[in-house]
């Protein structure tokens, strides 16, 4: 910020405003607005030092007044409205001033909750009334800003970090919803559908800017149910006409009636349902909580829409020659580096997005909107009964998540066809998930190269030090697929069982390698030989697809011998990529949703259901992290260096992610959870084993095997 004084008599328009200045008046400016004044005017101002109030700290402001000096865009504008109620309820009697653009004003104006509006460059006179003030400018480009939820950085800037209510003010202009009533349903009587959908594909930036064609793409999925409408603002690409026609789009083209700011949110307030890119849109329709696909590729979507209970966001799986979405990139005059390599004008990360899975975002989100809806009376872990918070709505599930013991969990549950996922024969989000079903029945011929096949996978490779020192004895794998594990287990001299669902990787395992498997879904239908007891059961990448998983473990541990072992994996809530950026929700190339997922367990959830079942000793440790899991979580970046002699020396991301990656080579060997896969090792009575020193060194020498195997020989 700078303060600035008229050297004359001054009468100039700027930011939105009309300015008469007599010499000597001061103003408060952002530097990069002042930079936006022409030279003539900036020369005509004088630098001053004058005594601005103190930077609010969190300081009780009963009595007080409060100025907010804002710049921003119209969405960061209406962000800011979540904290400026919030200071509004904490302190009825404070007085709220705030400086703003021209082009954002609307968003406040109305705002009870608001005592003065004032312009951005603002009075000095005025400003040093306040007792407190708060800097929200020159905010991209800051560290607090670019990892902060928009929503999120406005709160934290106030010191107030949560508010009853996270989303915006959105004032709807009445006089102008009556005026375009009846152009929307004339839009739907000509289209004989009930229902609009509105469509924003542009945004402030070319990289973010959805491709016309998905629109058209789209167009052809929700042709039976919506009507798409397409709303631009007067400053906003004045070539969508031209688009449409290209694409032969049928959507109809509204951007002639939109005058201003006003008329798109009555737009948004007329519609069902929006999907957009352009992320003012994006808060308009969260703070109308409206259904809403948020299509985004540069930059993290719950940056964005976190906040919005009504917000699906849909995120690119994309890696390309010079990036990895999202690429963080907030704003450039033109197409992305990837783009541009490409010869292309439209991000290839956004043009990598399926339209059917924003299609399934689409009833996805209206989902979430639903006000009434079956809510769980009970865990199916701990049999918590209470509040369960939706935690997110994916694949058409809701996912709860327990506060007893940390479960997420669907309501209303039912498990998958397990049958038709291995044919391959899902008609939902699971079309373009990874699952490994097809893998499992890609078999070798010979039954040694299967095995060793598998011992290669890192989350079998950590057994093999634990499986030398089990004894041996009877093993049940639990969902044993065509039996990989059972080959392993037989080569340290068990003797092996399986159990598992699907009738053609039964078939597929007895015919090819003679293993002992049945075909059964519940332990009750297995065959009398079948029953136990046992010394081993393994359940790899199950207990995470049972309705009842409290019932799963008793089942398990009724089954063993009186000291007998449980090893249980599945896929860790907190693994590397998990923690490094958050979990996001929809990840729609993932699987790790419902039917295929029914249950998420973090470390201490797991425990905690083993201990419920009755198991004695428990320890919970992951497979190791290796390189490619690391890259999972992180992005490698080229790095400019700058040596004693002012130098200027690039490192690609090629030579950066080298460095990175031989850095991290202590976590190869000693990390305990930040692995793909988590497991459980459970005692039926007490083991005498040192479970430390074991995990310890289990995972210490898969690392070695896996990354460097040829140091055995």
């Amino acid at each position: 910020m700078l303060t600035v004084q008229a050297l004359s008599k001054m009468s100039f328009d700027f930011n939105g405003y009309h300015f008469d200045l007599k010499p000597g008046e001061k103003l408060l400016f952002a530097n990069d607005v002042f930079a936006l004044l022409p030279q003539n005017l900036q020369r005509a101002f004088q630098k001053t030092n004058t005594a601005l109030p103190p930077f609010y700290d969190g300081e009780p402001l009963k009595g007080k007044t409060l100025f907010v000096f804002m710049q921003g865009a119209i969405g960061d504008v209406l962000c800011s409205t979540v904290a400026l109620r919030e200071v509004k309820r904490r302190y009825p009697d404070c007085k709220l001033w705030v400086a703003v653009s021209g082009r954002a004003r609307p968003v406040l104006e109305k705002l009870s909750y608001i005592d003065k509006l004032f312009p951005h460059p603002a009075p000095i006179k005025e400003v040093v009334k306040a007792n407190y003030m708060i800097k929200a400018v020159e905010m991209v480009n800051t560290p607090g800003f670019d990892n902060l939820n928009m929503v999120k950085w406005f709160l934290w800037k106030f010191r107030l970090y949560f508010a009853e209510d996270e989303t915006p003010d959105v004032v709807v202009d009445e006089e102008i919803v009556k005026e375009l009533t009846p152009v929307f349903e004339e839009v739907k009587k000509l289209s004989g559908k009930e229902r609009v959908l509105l469509f924003h594909y542009l945004a402030s930036s070319i990289h973010r800017t959805l491709p016309p064609k998905l629109l058209k793409e789209i167009e052809d999925l929700i042709s039976e149910e919506y009507v798409p409408v397409i709303c631009s603002l007067p400053d906003e690409d004045i070539t969508v006409e031209v688009a449409l026609d290209v694409y032969g789009i049928r959507a109809a083209n509204l951007s002639y009636l939109m005058k201003d700011l006003k008329y798109l949110i009555a737009s948004v307030y007329l519609s069902d349902v929006v999907i957009t890119a352009d992320t003012a849109t994006l808060h308009i329709a969260g703070g109308l909580k409206k259904p809403i696909v948020f299509i985004t590729g540069p930059i993290e979507a719950s940056l964005r829409s976190e906040t919005y209970p009504t917000v699906i966001p849909v995120r690119p799986n994309y890696i390309g020659q010079t990036c990895k979405a999202p690429c963080g990139i907030h704003a450039t005059g033109e197409p992305c580096p990837e783009a541009k390599i490409k010869h292309q004008f439209y991000s290839p990360c956004l043009e990598s997005i399926p339209p059917k899975v924003i299609y399934f975002a689409l009833k996805d989100a209206e989902l979430l909107c639903e006000k009434d809806y079956p809510k769980p009376e009970k865990c199916p872990l701990c049999d918590f009964s209470g509040n369960f918070s939706l935690f997110e709505v994916i694949n058409q599930h809701r996912i709860f998540e327990c506060p007893g013991c940390g479960l997420q969990f669907p309501y209303p549950v039912k498990a998958m066809d397990y049958d038709a996922a291995y044919q391959g024969k899902l008609i939902n989000l699971l079309e373009f998930a990874e699952t490994a079903y097809k893998s499992y029945i890609d078999l070798e011929k010979e039954e040694e190269k299967e095995r060793k096949k598998w011992e290669r996978v890192l989350r079998f490779n950590v057994l093999l030090p634990i499986l030398s020192l089990l004894p041996q004895g009877k093993l049940l794998d639990i969902g044993c697929s065509t039996g990989y594990f059972l080959l392993i287990a037989k080569k340290y001299g068990f003797e092996v069982y399986g159990m598992e669902a699907s009738k053609e990787a039964v078939e597929l395992g007895r015919k090819k390698y003679k293993l002992n498997i049945a075909q059964a879904l519940t332990f009750e239908e297995l065959p009398e030989d079948f029953k136990g007891p046992y010394q081993v059961i393994t359940a790899f990448e199950v207990i995470e697809h049972v309705e009842n998983p409290l019932e799963f473990l008793k089942g398990i541990y009724a089954l063993l011998e009186r000291d007998g072992f449980a090893i249980l994996s599945c896929p860790p809530y907190f693994k590397f990529e998990n923690l490094s950026l958050s979990y996001r929700k929809y990840k729609w190339w993932y699987n790790d949703y419902p039917p295929h997922h029914l249950n998420r367990f973090k470390p201490w959830t797991l425990y905690y259901g083993l201990k419920l079942a009755g198991f004695e000793e428990v320890v919970i440790f992951t497979e190791p992290l290796l390189a490619g899991t690391v890259l999972e979580g992180i992005t490698p970046k080229s790095v400019e260096l700058t040596t004693q002699e002012g130098q200027k020396i690039t490192l690609p991301k090629e030579v950066t992610t080298a460095i990175l990656f031989d850095a991290m080579k202590p976590l190869y060997v000693n990390a305990r959870y930040l692995g793909n896969f988590q497991f459980a090792i459970a005692v039926k009575g007490k083991s005498g084993i040192n479970w430390e020193r074991v995990l310890r060194d289990a995972i210490a020498t898969s690392a070695v095997d896996i990354m460097w195997r040829d140091d055995r020989i």
